[in-house]
């Protein structure tokens, strides 16, 4: 970059929720600003500066370049208010989101007024005296613009930027960028207008529900061009008008259809696959959960008033055969208190040689009676459960299987038949919440304040609830975490491999079945944005 760059000065625009008066800004002390009559990009995105809610403005000769919230993260910044004594604080990290412009119908006149403020910044942990720099922060139209010099963008940020007269303004930063595909306008809405969200993305297609419950197929290569792949029917116990609540999710490069007919306890749910050609295929129309291992399948009864012996196998071109001890209730995590007794299905099932591990309740028996795990051979139906704990999920990762209990992790060595305390993480009457392995890598959720932990008890979303964690990858090889959409939650998405490093976070919404990937690429349907993006993982 030349030199005389050097006195090129992008100021960036970090949305208040309070206006910056309330910030310490000193009222009497306005400045004329204009706009500027050349090209700004931003991360290959043009800004349409005249039909900007917050367009870049010229102070003192030099660019003012306005950044929302959004595009703080869209540019691998953070930003967080700690209230007038404490001020503005910004940092740089690896943190990402799609492309969202603040656009108007209302067209930008080109001389401006904005103010100079009086709170404390500190940037990447360091003070900055805004009374004293050359370009101050400034706050136009309740927005508080921060000073970009070349210390900061460069050196602090880590940005590439250049300006000539044919290109304009141009700024990278090097965060992970997402590629944005919009979908289709006739996309399927909520009674309150809202967009349903129900999109499939794999690396070649995206699926989505449109206004008349077809589901719809597109390219990924143009998403303007779409065709039916499936029509939904008619709610049996609606208005006879409202088409059944579907869902749709990716998984091994393939989209799949979900969705329940008839009624709660004598409805049908329905499992259906979409082929790369659009055509589809019934896997399941019953209410057993059916899991394959090659050429063996496993069912169980998911469905209302489960009851005992209803595990089943069948061998390829073979009939159901029941399996296992007949008084076990299997595939739930079943509790009884007092004389109520309730519980969910479970879709932890694994088999291991000609061992199954399942989760069991004995609820033929007149003892007290807990849920645990079951190992059942497939060959000679003997049924013996590993550990005497309470036991409501578990996971099997290479030679051990992980569960918690009592607020304690264990391991279980399938080679030796031995439990090992891995760790005790909380104190009754506190639980863990759902819990997964990748690599050895223990990751839990608190059953009070729903954050997300590792196995040290380091908090990996501080203040953020986890709503959901889902394998992804052509091996597995990575764990995507999907947090709620609080204020308190600084990223909504993230995705960890196998070395417990955090390789993608994002503060845009996405749901784990929203989420695919395959090679290094990760795809989803980013709620926030509306669109599907497209980034490649570091």
């Amino acid at each position: 970059m030349k030199r005389g760059l050097l006195y090129l000065v992008v100021t960036l625009v970090l949305v208040i929720t309070i206006p910056a008066a309330g910030y310490g800004a000193q009222a009497g002390n306005a400045v004329s600003v204009t706009l500027p009559d050349f090209k700004v990009t931003l991360n290959g995105e043009e800004v349409n500066n005249s039909y900007s809610k917050y367009p870049l403005i010229v102070y003192k000769d030099i660019t003012y370049f306005p950044m929302t919230y959004n595009d703080c993260r869209f540019l691998g910044l953070e930003s967080y208010w700690r209230g007038n004594a404490e001020g503005l604080f910004i940092e740089a990290s690896d943190v990402t989101a799609a492309h969202k412009p603040y656009r108007t119908s209302v067209k930008n006149n080109r001389h401006q007024t904005a103010v100079i403020p009086g709170f404390p910044i500190t940037v990447n942990e360091k003070s900055v005296d805004n009374q004293k720099e050359e370009y101050p922060l400034l706050s136009f139209r309740d927005v508080t613009y921060f000073p970009m010099t070349w210390n900061f963008g460069v050196n602090e940020f880590s940005w590439d930027y250049a300006f000539d007269g044919e290109n304009g303004l141009v700024i990278d930063s090097d965060n992970i960028k997402l590629t944005q595909k919009s979908l289709p306008a006739d996309r399927a809405r909520n009674a309150g207008g809202t967009l349903k969200n129900n999109v499939a993305v794999t690396n070649a297609f995206v699926y989505y529900e449109d206004a008349q419950g077809q589901i719809m197929q597109a390219s990924l290569s143009n998403t303007s061009s779409t065709k039916q792949v499936y029509q939904l029917p008619v709610w049996t116990y609606g208005d006879g008008k409202t088409f059944v609540y579907a869902g749709l999710y990716a998984e091994d490069g393939r989209a799949f259809l979900t969705y329940h007919q008839g009624g709660a306890t004598m409805g049908t749910d329905y499992l259906i696959r979409i082929n790369d050609d659009g055509s589809t295929t019934l896997l399941n129309d019953t209410r057993y959960y059916i899991k394959n291992f090659g050429d063996i399948s496993i069912q169980y009864w998911i469905g209302p008033a489960p009851g005992p012996g209803q595990l089943s196998i069948k061998g390829e071109g073979s009939e159901w055969h029941p399996l296992g001890n007949p008084d076990l209730l299997y595939g739930w995590a079943w509790r009884v208190s007092g004389n109520q007794s309730g519980g969910g299905s479970s879709e932890d099932v694994y088999l291991v040689g000609s061992d199954l591990y399942i989760l069991g309740f004995d609820i033929m028996s007149e003892n007290t009676s807990t849920t645990g795990i079951y190992r059942v051979n497939i060959n000679t139906n003997e049924t013996v459960r590993i550990s005497e704990r309470e036991v409501t999920a578990f996971y099997i990762e290479g030679d051990y299987i992980y569960y918690a209990s009592a607020g304690s992790v264990y391991r279980y060595s399938l080679r030796e038949g031995t439990e090992e305390l891995l760790k005790e993480l909380v104190k009754a009457p506190n639980k863990i919440g759902e819990l997964s392995v990748l690599n050895g890598n223990v990751y839990w959720q608190d059953g009070l304040d729903k954050n997300l932990y590792n196995l040290a008890g380091e908090n990996l979303n501080s203040g953020a609830e986890l709503e959901g964690m889902k394998f992804c990858g052509d091996n597995k090889e990575y764990l995507v975490c999907s947090f709620a959409e609080t204020p308190h939650s600084k990223y909504r998405v993230m995705v960890f491999d196998r070395n417990g490093d955090v390789v993608f976070k994002t503060s845009d919404k996405a749901y784990p079945h929203h989420i695919y990937i395959t090679g290094k690429v990760l795809y989803f349907y980013n709620v926030t944005a509306g669109t599907v993006c497209i980034g490649e993982l570091d």
